[in-house]
């Protein structure tokens, strides 16, 4: 089947943002007295547990199991990430982050070539939002279809939810679509879903296990800065484009899940 959407994950994908996310975390902890530091070793392993709340919940079992005794556990997790989310807009609104090489290229092509595009991230809405907006200038309804986010479904990446949920509203087949992901999780989660992924690790993921992604490239490459091939099969291109994309989209991809 012809190639009909791409599929873009946001963090790590679209822009390098993760260690953006790691200190709005550790600036929230410290406004609640609480003693808990992630450095990157920590929110490596903490990138694979999809959600912010989710993480504080993952550390707190892991680290301070005691505090699962709390009465109101819930809600001192949701004041420590929405004052996280706070913090994580002011640094958007004062940071120069830039899209990734060739993000904002692919999706200007895409759409003229009439391919649909998706934004597919286990992000809150609100830091997607602060993302786009105040970090990078752009209004992401402008550049995607459609646009799902960490409450959309009730899962958040490795499972296939969110991305099944985006097929059902594109109202596409899983053949018919491509996934670009930075991550182990996401590529799970779009591979679970039956959706062949090419990957450009973040800085966090690049030592990453990728077996199963169809390609995986340094970047998407622009004219001035071409991608790296990590493995897969590159066809000659330093570029990522409609025609790269539709020779990924043709190879087969050992989908195990």
């Amino acid at each position: 089947m012809d190639l009909s959407a791409v599929l873009f994950d946001a963090d790590g994908t679209i822009a390098e943002t993760e260690d953006f996310h790691r200190i709005s975390f550790n600036e929230s902890f410290k406004e609640f007295g609480l003693n808990w530091y992630w450095d990157n070793a920590i929110y490596k392993e903490l990138i694979n547990v999809g959600g912010g709340k989710e993480r504080i919940i993952y550390h707190i079992n892991r680290a301070w199991p005691e505090m699962l005794e709390y009465k109101n556990l819930n809600k001192y997790i949701t004041s420590i990430l929405q004052t996280k989310n706070d913090i994580f807009s002011d640094y958007m609104k004062e940071s120069k982050i830039k899209p990734r090489p060739g993000i904002l290229r692919l999706l200007k092509e895409l759409k003229e070539k009439n391919i649909r595009t998706g934004l597919v991230s286990s992000a809150s809405q609100k830091n997607l939002t602060d993302l786009f907006i105040n970090g990078l200038n752009v209004n992401p309804e402008d550049l995607f279809d459609v646009i799902a986010h960490g409450e959309t479904t009730a899962n958040k990446k490795p499972s296939p939810e969110i991305y099944e949920w985006v097929l059902e509203n594109l109202k596409l087949p899983s053949s018919a679509c491509l996934a670009i992901e930075d991550s182990p999780r996401g590529l799970e989660s779009a591979s679970k879903a039956k959706i062949k992924v090419l990957i450009t690790p973040s800085k966090l993921m690049i030592d990453e296990n990728f077996d199963d992604a169809i390609t995986v490239l340094s970047d998407l490459g622009d004219e001035n800065k071409p991608f790296e091939l990590i493995s897969g099969n590159s066809f000659g291109f330093k570029k990522v484009d409609y025609e790269f994309l539709n020779k990924v989209h043709g190879l087969q991809q050992n989908i195990k899940y």
